[in-house]
């Protein structure tokens, strides 16, 4: 009969639960990067239309963190005309749940694309045709969350097996 394996020294046991810990913690950050991925993106019952911007630029503007401190952040701003059924729309939406970004260059490659006469292809809800969307998702912070999330989950569990395994070598 084989004896359970046991902690002679407590910190190699610590840091496997440790580890198993916050692997635990990365996966759920990867759940919710991906539910958050499920919401930034349209429903596929929207249609698309052409369209033609009218307008792009990048907006600052002053946040509030937690703390009190003010943050600069940038807002990728567009204007598109689009046609649904013979009339003419006026739309701003680049996705759905398009957050600001801390950096005005991350901002600005977003709308880089996107100058004043482009055409582009804009999507909208045949329910609600004023509801619309030049990117079917805005995927950069869900997969962000995601990825790190696995990264994260994955490394620490393999930290956390390696060390109980290397502790319960040295028990037998």
């Amino acid at each position: 009969m084989s004896k359970p394996a046991s902690c002679p020294n407590a910190s190699p046991c610590i840091l496997s639960y440790f580890m198993l810990a916050i692997s635990l913690g990365g996966f759920v950050y990867a759940g919710l990067g991906w539910m958050g991925l499920q919401q930034a993106q349209i429903p596929d019952s929207w249609q698309a239309t052409p369209g033609q911007i009218l307008k792009s630029h990048v907006e600052s503007l002053t946040q509030t963190k937690a703390n009190g401190t003010p943050i600069e952040m940038f807002q990728p701003h567009v204007r598109y005309r689009y046609e649904v059924d013979g009339t003419f729309m006026i739309g701003d939406q680049l996705s759905i749940h398009h957050p600001a970004r801390t950096l005005r260059g991350v901002a600005e490659t977003e709308i880089e694309d996107l100058p004043q006469g482009t055409d582009v292809t804009v999507h909208y809800n045949p329910a609600a045709p004023d509801e619309a969307v030049l990117r079917k998702a805005d995927t950069l912070g869900p997969m962000q969350a995601l990825s790190a999330g696995l990264v994260i989950a994955l490394t620490s569990l393999a930290i956390g097996v390696i060390s109980f395994r290397r502790n319960k070598q040295k028990t037998t």
